[in-house]
């Protein structure tokens, strides 16, 4: 953008839960986006209805947050502005940016299979056509590995220390858990519930991980304070919100777009003792991958994390790629992929400072690495948002 276009961008979400927090975060480590942009924020649970703007204003973009399987929010189109929805459903009205949710059920369930859980639950949310549409997904690749599958919905809202209303709202799942005919593991659809399934567990007496698996999504505050601490799948939410800023300035400005639905794969789960317990030997793996959060940056191989590790090479990334869903290679190229796009984003660094900051002794390979990983140059990448 140049500096002297400004836009004011709307951003209307049903509420501040982490996940848009996290999301609104990765929007404004973007380098100079409160120079070109003016935020305005609206807050409505009904997008049904439209929300009254002030008097005078009219938005250059909008970001909202709305289930568009649910709403039918056409007062948005005749703001006669671009949108963009950062919620996942099936009915995509506006363009969208989002997660895959095919690589999110994929890695929960080899996250399971691999740590040799027998069955898959699912507690999905009622009312939901896009959870229908996960519940197929999860149905498909028990399939393919012969896994028995089963899924229960229940009501949103319910708030941590409210695990009574599980065996009031879904009275199916305490003969699950008592008698669950095999090692199941338990995907809930955010971390509240997680942690009110292991509650729920602990007052039947029913033992985690040894009988019952549990794994939450968003990684919140929820899946720590959880007993045990609850394994979560993490959300690409900085690059959503990144990317979701993108794609609207491209709309706005009339650019171009090779997509107007970007789907970010879903690879990584922040590995706790509800899904494995803390005398597994597999516990290896959470040093590991702290060793790679701390050390991907400075140019660390495989082969050197092993050295530093209590087992061979392919019994490490066997367990490894069981218990994160990903292989370490590829988790050092993400880490430092992710550095380089914080980097080009949030400073004006050169390309060779930020290749230093990687790991990388010159700025070739970096570019080589970073086109590989993205399709384009840091360059490229970066003229986005300075043009």
């Amino acid at each position: 953008m140049q500096d002297t276009k400004h836009y004011n961008i709307a951003v209307i979400f049903p509420n501040w839960y982490p996940y848009l927090k996290d999301v609104m975060e990765g929007i404004l480590a973007i380098h100079s986006i409160r120079s070109h942009c003016r935020f305005l924020n609206f807050v409505t649970s009904d997008f049904s209805q439209p929300i009254e703007l002030p008097q005078g204003y009219k938005p250059d973009g909008i970001l909202v947050s709305y289930d568009d399987d649910k709403f039918d929010a056409t007062w948005l189109d005749d703001l006669d502005v671009p949108v963009i929805n950062i919620f996942s459903s099936l009915r995509k009205r506006h363009p969208s940016v989002g997660s895959n949710f095919r690589s999110m059920v994929t890695t929960a369930v080899e996250h399971f299979t691999q740590l040799n859980f027998e069955k898959i639950g699912v507690l999905g949310t009622s009312g939901s056509a896009f959870n229908q549409r996960m519940y197929e997904i999860f149905e498909e690749e028990c399939s393919k590995r012969n896994l028995p599958f089963w899924s229960i919905d229940l009501p949103d809202g319910i708030q941590p220390g409210e695990w009574s209303h599980l065996e009031k709202n879904a009275p199916e799942l305490k003969e699950k858990l008592l008698n669950p005919g095999g090692r199941t593991g338990i995907y809930t659809s955010h971390d509240v519930r997680g942690r009110l399934l292991i509650d729920y567990c602990a007052d039947l007496g029913v033992n985690i991980p040894k009988e019952i698996g549990v794994l939450g999504r968003f990684d919140t505050i929820n899946a720590r304070l959880s007993t045990p601490e609850l394994s979560s799948i993490l959300m690409p939410t900085l690059q959503i919100g990144s990317q979701a800023m993108q794609l609207l300035i491209n709309l706005i400005e009339g650019n171009k777009v090779e997509t107007k639905h970007i789907e970010l794969e879903i690879k990584e789960i922040r590995v706790r003792a509800s899904t494995v317990a803390k005398a597994d030997t597999d516990m290896v793996v959470l040093q590991a991958r702290s060793i790679i959060r701390e050390n991907a940056c400075s140019g660390l191989t495989v082969d050197e994390l092993v050295q530093s590790l209590p087992l061979a090479r392919s019994t490490f990334e066997k367990r490894y790629r069981a218990m994160t869903g990903t292989s370490p290679a590829l988790h050092i190229r993400e880490v430092r992929l992710e550095k380089a796009r914080q980097l080009l984003l949030t400073t004006k660094r050169t390309v060779d400072e930020i290749a230093y900051n990687i790991g990388f002794t010159d700025a070739r390979p970096f570019v080589v690495f970073f086109k590989r990983e993205t399709g384009e140059t840091p360059g490229e990448f970066r003229k986005k948002f300075a043009k």
